[in-house]
């Protein structure tokens, strides 16, 4: 990861960093369609304006279809693991190997206010699961992934209710493919206590970004942000 920055908003710091490519290229976009390379001080851009000239990635209520041997493998998630609708016609989770759960959801919510840190519990679909709190977030980035989608990662974690003794780790992925419809990935892991096994929040989002590059490579060849 390359060009990474960070600048103070109220009282809270918001890490800003530009992820660059890893691996192959996505397919070329149609004549006369090719994304745009987003400049790397658009991060810091509280005030952006975004497209939604596009069709969502993933129609709601088809995520499940974004489980694909590549998207498993970079998931940690069996090919026997069954993917299974969150809700009727909205989303989509399956059980990953590291003792947690992979969600892939087509959001109502504009990439707008996940980008200025104003987003909701809720996008109006009854789903909160994959969604990382915007006001309770311990991490908070925006990013610009393979030079071509603006991106947002928020993660937490915590212990749940000291009967439980279960630490909480999660982190959300937000990208905006040009629809009003942007594209989210949550990872969220779940383990005793004190388990060895317990991961980071950094750990957690660099496999969230990477599961997120996988879905954009497979369902939106040459698309990007800004597609004409």
């Amino acid at each position: 990861m390359a060009g990474t920055c960070s600048f103070t908003i109220a009282a809270g710091v918001i890490a800003v960093a530009v992820a660059t490519a890893v691996g192959g290229c996505a397919s070329p976009a149609p004549a006369g369609s090719h994304p745009a390379a987003l400049p790397d001080n658009a991060i810091g851009n509280n005030d952006m304006q975004f497209d939604t000239n596009r069709k969502p990635v993933l129609a709601a209520g088809s995520e499940c279809s974004g489980f694909t041997a590549k998207v498993r493998a970079a998931a940690a998630v069996a090919d026997k693991t069954a993917a299974t609708p969150m809700e009727p016609g909205h989303g989509c989770w399956a059980a990953d190997g590291h003792d947690g759960m992979v969600s892939i959801v087509t959001t109502a919510t504009a990439f707008g206010k996940f980008w200025r840190r104003g987003y909701p519990d809720d996008d109006g679909s009854g789903l909160t699961a994959s969604i990382v709190d915007a006001g309770t977030a311990q991490s908070f980035e925006r990013f610009v992934l393979d030079h071509r989608y603006y991106g947002v990662r928020a993660g937490s974690q915590w212990t749940a209710g000291l009967s439980s003794g279960l630490t909480k780790t999660a982190c959300m992925v937000v990208v905006d493919t040009g629809s009003a419809q942007p594209l989210l990935v949550d990872l969220t892991q779940q383990v005793p206590h004190g388990d060895p096994a317990t991961g980071t929040v950094a750990g957690l989002c660099a496999t969230t970004e990477q599961v997120a590059r996988a879905v954009l490579d497979e369902q939106d060849p040459g698309g990007g942000s800004r597609v004409p």
